[in-house]
Formats: C-alpha cells, sequence, structure tokens
C-alpha cells in the first residue's frame, strides 16, 4: 500500500521476509487526556499497566543487565501502548528517506486493534505529508485542499506495512509471560552484541527514575557485512509463530541495518516500565560512516483507550512531553 509520495519502501529483500497475513481491525474510543472513567491518562507506566507482572525495585537496580531483564519482562508483556514519538535524520541526509517524522501509534494486542498517524518529510525543504491507519481505513491528509481524505482503501497494521512505524524501535510489547522469556533468551544467543552498559539515578519533573544504556553493536554476518537490529527480528521471529502479523517497529530495519545503536531507557523504578527511550544511530553503509545520524524519541503511555484523531482539522501530531535528553550516537 502506498500512502501518496510516502517515500522509499523497504528493500525487497527485507519484504519478502515479512508476508502480510491479516488486517487488524479498530480504534473506538476517544483519545484526548482522559480514560474511559473520565481520569487523566497516566503516561510512562504510571497508569493501570496490563499483561504480565512487574518486577519490583531493589538492589539489582544498580546492576544494568538485571535491569535490562526487568525492563524486558515489564514492557513486552504489556498488551495496550500508546507511543509518542519523533524521528530524525541529521547531518549529511542525502541518502535518508526521511529527515522528520512525527509518529502517534497505539496497540492493542488482545483486540487486534492498531492505529497509527504519521507526519513526514523527506527532505528539510520538501512539504510536510500525513498519513493515517484507523479501524482498518486509510486516511491522508491533502495539502491544497487543507482537507483529510478516506481513501477508502484498508490499511493493514502488519510489521511489512503500517505496522512498522508502531514502538520505540526496540522492544515489542503484546507477549505472553514464556513469550517474552523466549525472546529474551534469543537475545542473550548473541554474544557481544546487545549489551545493557549503564544504569543510574535520573530526575525528570521532581520523578524519579532508572536510566539504563543499552548497545547494540554490529555483527559480522556470513555475507561479508554486518547486522545489527536484525537480531531483533531474528529474536522475535523464533518466538511468534505468526510475527508478521503484528506490529512491531525495529530502528533502521532495511535502512543500513547493521549502523552501530545506542538505545537509552527513562524507566519507573517501581514496575520497571519505560516512560521515555531515546534511541540513537550512527548510520553506516557497507562499512563506511554516510555522515548521517537518526534519533528517535518515544514515549509510552500503558493503558490507553483507542485515539480518535480530529478529522475536521490539521491537528498536529501529538508530541512526547519530555524534552530531548541528548543521548549521542555511538562511534564507529
Amino acid at each position: 500500500m502506498r500512502h501518496g509520495g510516502m517515500g522509499r519502501r523497504w528493500s525487497t529483500r527485507a519484504a519478502a521476509g515479512l508476508t502480510v497475513a491479516v488486517v487488524l481491525t479498530g480504534c473506538s474510543s476517544d483519545s484526548g487526556d482522559k480514560n474511559d472513567k473520565g481520569d487523566d491518562k497516566k503516561a510512562g507506566g504510571t497508569g493501570a499497566p496490563t499483561g504480565g507482572a512487574a518486577a519490583p525495585g531493589g538492589k539489582g537496580d544498580q546492576d544494568p543487565k538485571a535491569v535490562w531483564a526487568a525492563l524486558l519482562a515489564a514492557t513486552t508483556t504489556q498488551q495496550v501502548v500508546e507511543y509518542r514519538g519523533v524521528r530524525t535524520s541529521t547531518g549529511d541526509t542525502a541518502k535518508e528517506q526521511t529527515v522528520r517524522e512525527d509518529l502517534w501509534s497505539w496497540y492493542d494486542a488482545a483486540g487486534k486493534a492498531a492505529f497509527t498517524d504519521r507526519a513526514y518529510q523527506v527532505a528539510a525543504d520538501a512539504p510536510v505529508k500525513r498519513a493515517s491507519c484507523e479501524a482498518g481505513r486509510e486516511w491522508s491528509y491533502n495539502n491544497a485542499l487543507k482537507q483529510w481524505t478516506d481513501t477508502k482503501r484498508p490499511c493493514v497494521v502488519d510489521m511489512a506495512r503500517e505496522g512498522k512505524y508502531v514502538g520505540d524501535g526496540i522492544l515489542p510489547t503484546g507477549l505472553t509471560a514464556e513469550q517474552a522469556k523466549t525472546f529474551a533468551g534469543q537475545l542473550d544467543a548473541t554474544p557481544g552484541w546487545l549489551t545493557p552498559s549503564a544504569v543510574e539515578p535520573a530526575q525528570q519533573n521532581g520523578k524519579s527514575y532508572l536510566r539504563l544504556t543499552v548497545d547494540l553493536k554490529p555483527q559480522p554476518s556470513g555475507s561479508g557485512s554486518s547486522v545489527n537490529t536484525d537480531l531483533l527480528l531474528k529474536a522475535f521471529r523464533a518466538t511468534v509463530a505468526d510475527f508478521t502479523k503484528g506490529p512491531y517497529r525495529i530502528e533502521n530495519f532495511g535502512q543500513q541495518s547493521g549502523s552501530p545503536v545506542r538505545a537509552v531507557f527513562w524507566l519507573d523504578p517501581a514496575t520497571h516500565l519505560p516512560a521515555y527511550s531515546e534511541v540513537s544511530t550512527t548510520v553506516v553503509d557497507k562499512g563506511v560512516a554516510t555522515g548521517a545520524v537518526r534519533h528517535l524519541r518515544t514515549e509510552y503511555l500503558f493503558s490507553a483507550p483507542a485515539p480518535r484523531p480530529d478529522r475536521s482539522a490539521l491537528v498536529p501530531v501529538p508530541a512526547p512531553s519530555w524534552p530531548e535528553q541528548g543521548t549521542k550516537p555511538p562511534q564507529v
């Protein structure tokens, strides 16, 4: 499916590995800042998370590996998650597919429902384009007419299409407890690849968090090139039999995915659920740095109701409430 002028597609190789199978249906609840009981929605794991038991805090919070394990167990088993993100490409962006994407997405794993809203620019001087998927229908914004249009085409929120815009670039959600254990084990199957390297206390808006740094280092592949975030898909594929049927955003997948990545998570020390994350990439193509840097910022809202955006006007994509935290990309 194409959203008029959306930019270049995944590589043939990447798309071939993700066969489309199921159409996800329907968003129905109001978005706003209220839940269905009229209470304020809570961001970053301070609401009522569902699915899987959150790990308790303790002395293990000084050990990056223990904190990463707790983050994985708590987050991947969440069943309803809303993401508010911004992805930018800076430096030499001549080969980048986009220079900015504002990303709003929501996923209800049990209800097989999903939502996406994406505003993007393919170059700094290019117009901002807008595309959305709601209740299984594709919407696009016509800049000339200044109005939203229901294209009457179905949209599929799976990994090969709209599902690649749902998530934080690193962690899937909607897993069972057993699947979460399998996924964590698969991540550990490649020594030296994914390394929780540091954890320290942090403060934001008067609240205490754990700031966890995770480095993802390129690994040699049989073709003589390197792989990195491709290994996230490999782990997910080994975990979920019908892995293509749901959404999972994997940062850099099909786009110089062997580039080095640093992910930093700010998580609640009581639940180990993330409130906010930053994922920075030093873009490397065929072993040579291109001069581009990708930076993905994401805020999480757990157990949020399905968004229902206002189609009567062009309302900006909701941005993360957290300010930029300055995560530096890894050096080559």
